[in-house]
Formats: structure tokens, C-alpha cells, sequence
């Protein structure tokens, strides 16, 4: 499942379990602003006023998206937050991206191009299982917008291997850009969201939503069978359906008759943190997650529609974050304002060196 295919899911499960939207933008919870504060520098009004801008972006993004059809080259917020930059490939659409209230950047290649590129190496995936395997040492790939190129992550003896992929899916070397890493990911395993609870009491995960009949997570964490728990031994559910590798990182576990589903997110030495919708953030937007291990922590969005080879598989779909998570956080919510956006997946680095996820 996409990362939309996703989103269609909670918009369609949240509104029943989290009740009615309420105006995200003006009234952050105290502690989801903490945590912009402490990881994005930022006070109580200008994280309000940007969790507000990154909301209009969206449907400004989407209208230019839609109007400037083929020349389309991504979009993204700028890092203070405060402009939406809009890639095309024809200069003579500039005057209409200005016009709807974004700057324009005139762009070599076209979205489409580099997302085409991008499905046939998750093609190359699933036809040849071993072609982008760990073992191939191609860690992720992405497009990045701003840079205008597919981007892929490689460990150092494996960056020619990189160059040779992207030439096979058509790529010249100004359309691709490989990135060497130190380590390849991993998803070392972890109701209200954020919470923990064990997989067979054993591997520990963070719940990602309450919907109505139970809670999502990670698709990593169980498999349809697999009993969740609470860390004190407590029957939560049992995984009704999972996914991963494959289109999605994620989970559904059926709760038991008598768990109390709450609409809201761990908000982690402080009170819960409210839910009211799940509109889609766009690259260079703020978001935070809740997680078991180490709360909340905030960042911006690098990439959306990523795919990430775990060493269980690759997985497609998955946005791009500066966010920082440790073993335990993984399943957990993965929030902009209060607008739902995806969960934890995995990554690499960690808390102190501030990894990606």
C-alpha cells in the first residue's frame, strides 16, 4: 500500500474513532509545540504559524501539480517553512506558479521522469529478488525534488553498483546522485498512539493509531497471528492483517473485546496530543512522532514515496524524515500539527547521531 493508499485508510478510519476535525492549526497541544520548539527552534507562534502555512501549501501544491501537467518537477517548503518552491521544466510556467502564491524553480527533469525511473528499480525489485537485496548493499532510493534527481543510498563498496541500476532504468548521471552510508537499515522491533505494546510477548513495538475496531502499526512488527500485549502481560489484539516488505510498512491488530481505544497520541510527560484528520504534508513540512522508546521528537520531511531495502525486503511508499527514532519507537505515530501522516518504519542511525527515518 502507497503512502496515499495509506492516508485514504486513515482518513477514512480517524474521523470514527478521533471524532470531528478541529482547527489543527490554532491550537497545537502544548507538548507537540515543545517538541518544535526543542527540535526545530521554534516558539509557540512561529510553529503554530508554520504547522498553518504547511497546511495551505498543501492545496497550492496540488493545484500548480494539476495545471502545470507534464512540466510538473516536485514541490517543497522551504527550511524556515516559510516559502513553497514549485519545480517545472518549462520557464514559461513561472508567471502561474507565482501567481498562485509559490516561487517558481525551473527544473531539468520533470517529477514524472524521475518517478518512472524510481517504480522500474522497484520493479528490478520484485522481478529479481537478489538484484537490491542487502546483500547488494543498496540501502535506500528516492526522489529528492530539490536536488531534482533520484537518489540512491548505497554502502561504499556498493556505489558503482548504485551507477550501473541507475543506468539500467534510463538514468544519465545528472538525473541520479548516489549517496554512500555507513550501515544498511534495520526495523529492530516495538490503546493510544505511541504507546508500547509487545509482539508475542516478546519484541516490543509502538501503536501507531486507535481506529475503531483496534490499531495500526508497523507491518514489520507482527504478522495475521501474532498476539499484541501489553508490556505487563496484558492480551491487547491479535495482528488481523500485515504488510511488509512489499507496497507498505504496516499492520492491523483486531483489539480484544474491553480495550479502551482512545483518539488521542502519548504525549510523553505530558497530557495526550490530539488527532483530528489526516491531510498529507508535503517535502521540507515539520513533523513529529510518538514513540515508546524515546517520546516525541520532531524534524522535516527529505522525500516522500521512498523505498527503503530492509534486510527483509524492500518497501515502497515510505516518506523521508531528519526525524530520530531508537529500537521500540518503530510502529509508533507519525504526526504534522495534528494531522495524522503514516507510522514509524525504520531507519538508520539513532538518537544521538541523529539518524533518518
Amino acid at each position: 500500500m502507497e503512502l496515499t493508499g495509506f492516508l485514504a485508510f486513515l482518513a477514512a478510519v480517524l474521523p470514527l474513532a478521533y471524532g470531528a476535525p478541529a482547527p489543527a492549526a490554532n491550537s497545537l497541544h502544548p507538548e507537540i509545540l515543545a517538541a518544535m520548539k526543542r527540535d526545530l527552534g521554534l516558539d509557540a507562534g512561529q510553529a503554530t504559524a508554520r504547522v498553518a502555512r504547511e497546511l495551505l501549501a498543501v492545496d497550492v501544491i496540488e493545484q500548480l501539480r494539476s495545471s502545470t501537467g507534464d512540466s510538473f518537477a516536485g514541490a517543497w517548503i522551504s527550511e524556515d517553512g516559510a516559502t513553497i518552491n514549485v519545480g517545472v521544466t518549462d520557464e514559461a510556467l513561472a508567471a502561474e506558479v507565482t501567481a498562485a502564491g509559490a516561487t517558481p524553480a525551473i527544473m531539468a527533469n520533470s517529477l514524472s521522469k524521475l518517478q518512472e525511473a524510481k517504480l522500474a528499480l522497484d520493479n528490478l525489485n520484485t522481478s529479481q529478488a537478489k538484484t537490491l537485496s542487502t546483500s547488494s548493499g543498496i540501502a535506500a532510493y528516492y526522489v529528492d525534488v530539490v536536488a531534482n534527481k533520484l537518489v540512491l543510498e548505497a554502502l561504499s563498496g556498493s556505489t558503482a553498483h548504485a551507477e550501473a541500476l541507475a543506468a539500467q532504468v534510463g538514468l544519465v548521471a545528472s538525473e541520479f546522485e548516489v549517496l554512500t552510508v555507513a550501515e544498511m537499515p534495520t526495523t529492530l522491533a516495538t490503546v493510544r498512539g505511541g504507546d508500547a505494546y509487545l509482539i508475542n510477548r516478546a519484541a516490543r513495538c509502538s501503536v501507531g493509531f486507535s481506529v475503531t475496531t483496534g490499531f495500526v502499526s508497523a507491518g514489520h512488527c507482527g504478522t495475521a497471528g501474532s498476539a499484541a500485549t501489553t508490556t505487563a502481560g496484558a492480551s491487547l489484539g491479535t495482528f488481523s492483517g500485515s504488510v511488509f516488505p512489499g507496497s507498505a510498512d504496516m499492520s492491523y491488530i483486531r483489539a480484544v473485546t474491553g480495550t479502551t481505544l482512545s483518539g488521542q497520541i502519548n504525549g510523553y510527560g505530558a497530557a495526550n496530543l490530539p488527532v483530528s484528520g489526516s491531510t498529507a504534508s508535503g517535502v521540507g513540512a515539520s513533523i513529529c512522532r510518538s514513540g515508546s522508546t524515546t517520546g516525541i521528537h520532531c524534524g522535516t520531511v527529505g522525500a516522500l514515496g521512498a523505498t527503503v531495502n530492509y534486510a527483509e525486503g524492500s518497501v515502497t511508499g515510505l516518506t523521508r524524515t531528519s526525524v530520530c527514532d531508537e529500537p521500540g519507537d518503530l510502529g509508533g505515530s507519525f504526526y504534522s500539527g495534528s494531522q495524522a501522516q503514516s507510522v514509524t518504519s525504520g531507519g538508520s542511525g539513532d538518537y544521538s547521531s541523529r539518524g533518518t527515518i
